[in-house]
């Protein structure tokens, strides 16, 4: 993934759970209880980018515990789960932030995040999202899948761009 010049407006990051976070998959026991795997590598970017002052938003269409232990570890996280109209929310919090589009970055992989990306200034999705997603105007494709890092090499990148450089190697 390449810095866009867009990065230095950046305020906030919106971020789909399923297929970012995690390979869009979850296992479900004989009780029915869903279970997903996370790349702690995405919860250093989370840490990395509450510390250079980004706003993070997790918004999802899936009530996961996996969001819930996010949230704890990290209480400046806002969450937002089993939301299907995205947009709606996405604007509602930009606005009450008194933020604008240019200063949102969005990741998503799939058709419930369409409408959010196009409304983002900074629009970023992954190698295995949905073909529609992947062929939006400006979108920016990172080189991880889903659940291999993704977050991180958003952080990363969007970090580095910013000239926080000094959070990435710990100085």
């Amino acid at each position: 993934m390449k810095p866009d010049k867009n990065f230095e407006k950046v305020k906030i990051i919106f971020s789909d759970f399923d297929g970012v976070f995690t390979d869009g998959t979850g296992l479900i026991d004989s009780d029915g209880k869903v279970s997903k795997r996370i790349n702690y590598r995405d919860v250093l970017g989370l840490f990395l980018a509450l510390e250079a002052g980004l706003k993070v938003v997790i918004i999802t269409g899936e009530k996961a515990g996996a969001v819930d232990y996010l949230s704890e570890k990290f209480p400046q996280i806002i969450t937002f789960q089993g939301i299907r109209y995205k947009l709606p929310v996405v604007q509602e919090f930009v606005e009450k932030n008194n933020l604008k589009p240019e200063n949102v970055l969005y990741i998503g992989d799939d058709i419930n995040d369409f409408k959010s990306l196009n409304y983002a200034g900074v629009k970023v999705t992954v190698p295995n999202g949905d073909d529609l997603v992947k062929n939006i105007n400006g979108i920016i494709i990172t080189e991880k899948s889903g659940g291999e890092g993704v977050f991180r090499e958003v952080t990363d990148c969007l970090l580095y761009n910013k000239s926080q450089s000094s959070l990435l190697v710990g100085e």
